[in-house]
């Protein structure tokens, strides 16, 4: 396993390197068993700090949290107590995720663009542009473990396959914090 620790606009000491890969060799040990890379990422902003996680548990699936504090190493161990709570919750279900990853699978491939809105509609300048364009896997999953991937990789929407109707389905984060699911018929 590859870890990366990384500050900006500090200047890491080794202490805290230590503490961070320690700890992360921890935490992987006991609810993973094996994730191909972790990135950690410490930023000072003002006068607080900012920690980011990622870990790149398998193929197509990277577990994400964050967290602010005043010191970072508090802000540091907050996201990693933030990470083994919503790992803990889906446990096996992740161990039984990396299983699959590693068969065989089918999935779909999809292209995002940018579209340029200049070019479509040059009314207004309010509204925003898409700025990315990236290839993207459509896994085949369950509604159930779409809800799981969309709550640890804390992204506000999931596009799938789904394995029990093969049709494609979203699920998104709500501004109520629930989560929405959408099933075209």
């Amino acid at each position: 396993m590859k870890i990366i620790v990384t500050g900006k606009h500090l200047d890491m000491g080794d202490s805290l390197k230590d503490h961070v890969e320690t700890s992360v060799k921890t935490m992987v040990d006991k609810y993973f068993g094996d994730v191909i890379e972790a990135h950690v990422n410490v930023d000072k902003v003002n006068h607080h700090f900012e920690c980011e996680l990622s870990f790149h548990v398998s193929k197509h699936f990277v577990v994400h949290t964050r967290s602010e504090d005043s010191d970072p190493y508090r802000c540091f161990n907050l996201a990693m107590e933030k990470m083994e709570k919503r790992t803990q919750k889906y446990r096996s279900r992740l161990r039984a995720t990396k299983r699959h990853d590693n068969a065989v699978e089918k999935e779909l491939s999809a292209l995002t663009f940018v579209l340029n809105s200049e070019a479509e509609d040059s009314g207004t300048d309010d509204q925003p542009m898409i700025i990315a364009e990236m290839n993207s896997i459509v896994p085949t999953v369950s509604v159930s473990d779409a809800v799981m991937h969309l709550d640890l990789t804390e992204q506000p929407a999931m596009m799938f396959k789904n394995c029990n109707s093969g049709r494609m389905n979203v699920v998104y984060r709500r501004q109520d914090g629930n989560i929405g699911w959408i099933d075209p018929s």
